[in-house]
């Protein structure tokens, strides 16, 4: 058994995480759930991932920043549903995982570790990034970001744009670069699996409601930002104690968004109709 039949490796951007499982089985599950293919890049940082098991089905918070308690270069993640260490010096720590958390839907649970991962890991180079939750779909060569809350209709606009590349329809990277924001394909939500590993300049962000029409409208840049603040996963890192301030940082990233591409509120039907209107919105300008 090498390490590498050990081995689940997740790539966002110019960040990418090493799971080293005990079990190969498990790692092979892992490679198949999150679906990227081989990764040549090295290692960010490394991981031991160890499964614990458990007599009872501890209870799962939706929101696994609650009960958070950190302590040095350790962390106790919802009274141990996850516990573990990272060293930000060396990138090496180690995950011990209630095995609930592997199940089913449960698995969505399991990929805020991982977000709190990609922090800390983008943290360590320097990657300037935020995660989104999102759909995620490239038209042509304009990269669009459809943002809001819980069925306000994210996976069905994916579901009705084959026509273009949806990289996601749940959870987004965003890198900022000297040019602008570009939107890039995140491997999370694995239970969608029409993605597309593209990537394209961020045109728009899109906020959704559905309706009986297709119409674009603009709206005030404070109501824009606060309507993405709520959809960008907290940018805190394995190390960091959940604070007042993690809000004013998801609108910080919120107001960075809205002063650098354009917003608008998409009333949509549940049809492709929704298309021609946002792309003779935003024409392409190659």
């Amino acid at each position: 058994m090498t390490r590498d039949e050990r081995t689940c490796r997740i790539e966002l951007g110019e960040v990418v995480i090493d799971l080293v499982c005990e079990d190969p089985a498990f790692a092979a599950s892992m490679r198949q759930y999150f679906d990227q293919g081989p990764i040549t890049r090295p290692a960010t940082v490394t991981f031991d991932l160890h499964l614990v098991n458990h007599a009872e089905n501890p209870p799962v918070p939706n929101s696994l920043l609650l009960g958070k308690v950190v302590a040095g270069g350790s962390f106790d993640l919802a009274d141990g549903l996850v516990h573990g260490t990272f060293d930000p010096g060396t990138g090496h720590g180690e995950l011990h995982v209630k095995t609930i958390l592997t199940n089913g839907p449960m698995t969505r649970v399991f990929e805020q570790i991982l977000y709190q991962v990609f922090h800390s890991a983008a943290r360590r180079i320097g990657y300037d990034a935020c995660l989104v939750h999102s759909a995620g779909v490239i038209g042509g060569d304009r990269g669009f970001l459809f943002v809001g809350p819980s069925a306000a209709g994210k996976s069905t606009i994916a579901s009705l744009s084959g026509d273009h590349a949806v990289v996601n329809d749940e959870m987004n990277l965003v890198q900022f670069t000297g040019s602008g924001p570009r939107l890039l394909a995140s491997p999370f939500n694995g239970f969608y699996r029409d993605k597309q590993a593209a990537t394209a300049p961020l045109t728009a962000v899109i906020l959704l409601a559905q309706g009986d029409e297709h119409r674009l409208d603009t709206i005030g840049s404070g109501q824009a930002a606060a309507a993405i603040a709520a959809q960008v996963a907290p940018p805190v890192g394995l190390l960091d104690p959940p604070e007042p301030s993690t809000t004013e940082a998801m609108l910080e990233t919120a107001l960075r968004l809205v002063g650098t591409v354009p917003v608008r509120r998409l009333t949509f039907r549940k049809d492709p109709g929704f298309w021609p209107v946002v792309l003779s919105e935003f024409p392409s300008t190659t």
